[in-house]
């Protein structure tokens, strides 16, 4: 068993990670991948996220960002942030965006937490509305890109 070739062997090239690692991660739940690499050591930043479910971008900045106390709202008014939150299509239920009235019932420190929880997290929110060019993908001579996600 010790001589077995495997078909992947003859079919890909031999591939090395040498640079260190930027993060995509889609449909991101607490992103058990980054918290993969984290727990083996790898030298990675946690570039780009795509989760919408208001608890999931909890535990994303819990888990990942948890030093990151930064008050990105300060200079912005309860109803921009309501605003901004309605455009990015946060979600309460994991299904579907929250409605423009629900946002509005929602009080002014929790608006702010799930905005700056959201910048923390360098999170694009709903998937309906990414770009290629909003992943920014850039310095490829320095980084390595890996983009992963995890579906319900």
């Amino acid at each position: 068993m010790e001589n077995q070739i495997s078909i992947f062997d003859i079919m890909y090239p031999k591939y090395k990670i040498t640079k260190p690692i930027r993060m995509i991660t889609l449909f991101s739940g607490y992103d058990s991948q980054c918290l993969a690499l984290k727990y083996l050591g790898v030298n990675y930043e946690h570039w780009k996220t795509c989760e919408w479910a208001i608890k999931s971008i909890q535990a994303l900045k819990d888990i990942h960002f948890e030093n990151d106390n930064t008050d990105y709202s300060k200079e912005l008014t309860t109803e921009k942030i309501k605003d901004y939150l309605f455009k990015k299509g946060i979600s309460n239920n994991y299904n579907e965006p929250m409605a423009k009235e629900q946002i509005k019932r929602l009080g002014e420190q929790q608006v702010r937490t799930i905005y700056n929880n959201i910048q923390a997290t360098h999170n694009l929110v709903n998937i309906q509305q990414v770009k290629g060019g909003d992943l920014e993908i850039t310095n490829t001579d320095k980084y390595e890109y890996i983009l992963t996600y995890s579906f319900p």
